[in-house]
């Protein structure tokens, strides 16, 4: 397991004590006697979980705009107050979710605008504030904490209905008359009524009701779970291999953000010793609380729901000091730069909180988002906090942020490990990471991306039979190649110069509608490249073919960022397609495409740059082509600037995704030739997979991994081959 440091790089984790041990096998969960039982349950309901977990994100998305997902904000509100430290001259962009940390900020004093893609969600958070502007504290109380439905849908039509916009009152016309708790109501409110009062007690876990109840004391809490470790072990295990695959989109939670914690054991195992022995479960942790005993006391509740909080709370809403806005933060930050641009009111933040949503969202989108909000911001005292389902800094574009990670769990200064400090630990217990950016520490600009340098994006043809054609010359060339059927056109530096250019001169016009549905890390590599504040940088691609992989970067921001940009290949071929692009777009003088061997010292000192003077050295699904791997990445590395100015990327092919030890063992001799049968297939197109040990080969200590992202990725026209691919970042210190 992985942390990282205030740059969001990998560094060993700090140590955590474990006092519920492990669970790596059902034994261990549930106990000999049961196993056999749960096994044959499993294999009777396996079908139907794998059939849920392809459809979970379809079914998430499908309930978006139709119902409310999240009846309670399932962030912890302290832990960002604790490091933010609000106040009336704040101004917070965030998520609305279910409207609780929106309030927690205002009471605090802050201007806040919440954003959701939910209308439903807008909803939940309207009928708050028109309650919170115009009723008393105990009514206010008795409707949202302790699910008084009937004095609810007795106000609403008189009082509450005309304060709302005309979406959400069409929401609660329709949902008012079946509303029987505001703690069970949506999606996540139906599930933690199926775990928390059905689940728990069938798996003799009942009692922590009662124990919530009497607000037990965190050491008798504690000693009894000490006793009864076997019931939450069956919890965990049960969670991780059926409520997770059957229910994460009805608890609003994608899978890609599930898949953030692929790499780690026991995950839920870690999420109750979180909340077990972390923070003061039945007298605090209104999270769980509130689900398991159905309701809100006002000893352990959010804060928007607390007495002395809650006339600062309607003064600051009659104020108008929030602002709710359907759809995403991005699409409010691009209304807010029309203002701007219009010389019109327009809005900086100097707080965006933006909760976890970015776990959901692939490097493209966070980049899309991250650009746009870096215009919003207060450069001076901007700052940027989000939570994470991952243990570390989960994509490059946040890491240019320059993050620095928040201490979830503080332990008492002077006390023994393992004693924690109740009142500042994340209570809810389900991130592993919690971050802050300050705007004014950042070197790097982030800046929008591109998928094409033409406005209409159709200049690929990615038709079923230009790729069967193009997919025929690949598969046959290695026979007409053995019997001789193969001519090179045109000069070449070596032998392997030869092979690559007689592979690719029939196909260099339609090289890139090929690939464009095959490369599939190569647009999250490019997407994720930095780019420096100062600007000025130097950018080789090598194996950069037809200088498709320039078109990811605006042209704009090409010109802006970079003084020199080469483009090398060993096919004349692809290199005359990528002169007619770069020609074509005006980036002569900016991008040169030079033909030579990158493995051949003297051809790289006679057509390159001096070495430790270039910033970015990338291989885009190159790397696997090249013979001598370890020549061409001593090669990178020797270019590259040092004291971490240089970066060097690679997006390709790889044999193992980098988890297989957490597999069971038939599934890892399953693998193993599947893995196998991958390497065997890609070696006849001379394409040789990437393993750890060719960058251990070819990177000395001075090249830190900084990120590494692998996955799935199909290849056109064999749907049953899906190699790993992925991106890595490697910085020169």
């Amino acid at each position: 397991m992985a942390n990282c440091d205030a740059k969001g790089k990998n560094v060993p984790m700090k140590q955590k004590f474990n006092r519920l041990d492990c669970t790596n096998s059902l034994e261990d969960a549930v106990g000999w006697c049961m196993s056999p039982v749960v096994w044959c349950f499993l294999s009777i309901i396996s079908p139907f979980l794998f059939l849920m977990k392809l459809v979970t994100d379809k079914l998430l998305f499908f309930m978006v705009g139709r119902n409310v997902i999240y009846n309670v904000n399932w962030e912890d509100p302290r832990v960002e107050r604790e490091v933010l430290n609000l106040n009336e001259s704040d101004n917070v962009i965030t998520i609305a979710s279910a409207g609780c940390n929106s309030l927690d900020y205002i009471i605090d004093g802050a201007q806040v605008t919440a954003c959701d893609l939910n209308d439903c969600q807008i909803a939940l958070c309207e009928i708050k504030v028109a309650a919170a502007k115009i009723l008393t504290y105990e009514e206010f109380f008795s409707i949202f904490a302790s699910n008084d439905c009937d004095f609810f849908r007795e106000i609403y039509p008189k009082r509450l209905r005309h304060m709302l916009t005309a979406p959400s009152a069409s929401f609660w016309d329709e949902k008012i008359k079946g509303i029987d708790s505001f703690m069970y109501f949506g999606a996540s409110g139906g599930l933690a009524y199926v775990a928390f009062r059905i689940f728990f007690p069938m798996i003799g876990l009942g009692w922590i009701r009662n124990a919530c109840a009497e607000r037990m004391p965190p050491n008798e809490f504690q000693g009894i779970i000490d006793v009864n470790k076997i019931y939450i072990k069956t919890a965990a295990w049960l969670i991780k291999k059926v409520l997770e695959p059957f229910a994460i989109a009805f608890a609003g939670v994608p899978l890609r953000q599930i898949q953030l914690g692929n790499k780690r054991h026991n995950t839920w195992l870690t999420v109750f010793e979180n909340i077990i022995y972390r923070t003061d479960f039945c007298g605090d942790n209104y999270f769980y609380n509130g689900y398991i005993l159905g309701y809100f006391d006002k000893h352990c509740c959010p804060n928007y729901l607390k007495e002395e909080n809650f006339a600062t709370m309607q003064k600051n809403l009659k104020k108008g000091n929030l602002t709710l806005y359907t759809g995403t933060i991005e699409g409010f930050l691009k209304e807010n730069m029309a203002l701007k641009a219009a010389n019109k009111p327009f809005d900086t933040f100097t707080v965006a909180s933006l909760l976890d949503h970015m776990d959901w969202m692939p490097h493209e989108w966070i980049n899309s988002e991250i650009s746009i909000l870096m215009k919003n911001m207060d450069p001076a005292n901007g700052r940027v906090f989000w939570r994470s389902f991952a243990n570390d800094v989960h994509s490059p574009i946040l890491q240019h942020l320059n993050p620095v990670e928040i201490d979830q769990y503080p332990e008492v200064e002077g006390a023994h490990a393992g004693q924690y400090a109740y009142h500042s630990c994340d209570r809810v217990g389900m991130y592993f990471s919690s971050w802050i950016a300050n705007i004014s520490d950042c070197g790097n600009t982030i800046e929008p991306r591109s998928v094409s340098w033409d406005s209409d994006a159709t200049t690929f043809d990615t038709s079923f039979f230009t790729t069967l054609k193009t997919g025929f010359k690949i598969v046959s060339f290695p026979i007409k190649q053995a019997i001789g059927l193969v001519e090179t056109k045109k000069d070449t530096a070596n032998g392997h110069g030869k092979n690559i250019e007689a592979f690719y001169q029939d196909q260099a016009s339609v090289y890139d509608s090929f690939r464009e549905n095959f490369l599939h890390a190569r647009c999250p590599m490019l997407t994720c490249i930095p780019t420096k504040t100062v600007g000025d940088m130097v950018w080789i691609d090598v194996g950069g073919g037809t200088a498709r992989n320039l078109e990811f970067i605006p042209v704009d921001v090409l010109k802006k960022k970079f003084k020199k940009i080469i483009v090398v290949d060993i096919s004349p071929s692809l290199l005359e397609v990528a002169k007619a692009r770069v020609a074509k777009h005006g980036l002569s003088d900016v991008v040169e495409c030079v033909c030579c061997d990158f493995t051949d010292e003297k051809s790289v000192k006679k057509h390159l740059p001096k070495a430790g003077t270039v910033d970015i050295v990338t291989f885009s699904y190159s790397l696997s082509m090249i013979p001598n791997k370890k020549c061409a990445l001593e090669n990178a590395q020797r270019l590259l600037k040092s004291k971490g100015d240089g970066c060097l990327g690679v997006a390709d092919f790889f044999e193992r995704s980098g988890r297989e030890h957490l597999l069971q063992y038939p599934i890892q001799l399953l693998r193993w030739l599947e893995s196998k049968a991958h390497k065997y297939y890609f070696r006849c197109d001379g394409v040789h997979l990437l393993t750890d040990e060719v960058f251990e080969s070819g990177l000395d200590e001075s090249m830190s991994k900084q990120f590494e992202e692998k996955f799935r990725g199909s290849v056109p026209l064999l749907p049953i081959l899906r190699p790993y691919q992925g991106f890595a970042f490697f910085e020169k210190n």
